[in-house]
């Protein structure tokens, strides 16, 4: 089905059974269910967005578009501080590691601006989220902590529709949130 060209989407439900999302997507009858949406998307590790990331802002958008113009983006990312192996005084690698921190939020909050900068665009209401830690732990806990209806996330596949291998995340995720799913795949281009 196509939400807007080129993505397709999938649905996984709390119990794993998957269907295919609805044409109407944009219907109120059918998205008035989901008044809190999490859009949860990679950014860390990317020069530029991953289509998987951007296919997951679009359906997200839709979704939004169709109830409290709300969203929320959260972005997880890694850190782990590697303290140099010098014998430097704790203080000094308290303070390095205190630098470090401080560098990489600002180099996540400049992404994640960047990500929601054309939901803004569309009239959303947009609030990022930007998370230190395992992706898994902080992605559920942030559904449960904002009480989200419905999660989007990219799910990572490679194969087609039938053959969908999804990814450990979103695999974990579409099984263990306390809401719906919603993985979503860019088309595969032929």
């Amino acid at each position: 089905m196509r939400v807007s060209p080129p993505y397709e989407a999938l649905v996984v439900e709390i119990a794993s059974s998957r269907t295919a999302l609805p044409q109407n997507l944009g219907s109120e009858e059918e998205v008035l269910m989901y008044g809190t949406i999490l859009l949860a998307a990679a950014l860390e590790n990317w020069e530029r967005y991953s289509t998987h990331a951007l296919a997951a802002r679009e359906v997200a958008a839709a979704l939004a578009k169709g109830t409290t113009r709300h969203l929320h983006v959260l972005s997880v990312y890694d850190y782990n501080f590697k303290a140099p192996a010098s014998g430097l005084p704790s203080e000094m690698v308290a303070q390095l590691r205190e630098e470090e921190l401080r560098r990489a939020n600002s180099l996540m909050e400049h992404r994640i601006d960047d990500y929601i900068a054309p939901l803004k665009a569309e009239g959303l209401e947009v609030t990022p989220i930007l998370r230190a830690g395992n992706p898994r732990g902080i992605i559920l806990q942030t559904v449960t902590e904002f009480k989200a209806d419905v999660l989007v996330i990219g799910s990572h596949s490679k194969r087609s529709f039938f053959e969908i291998t999804l990814g450990d995340t979103a695999k974990y995720l579409s099984q263990h949130a306390s809401c719906q799913v919603v993985l979503v795949s860019p088309e595969k281009q032929d």
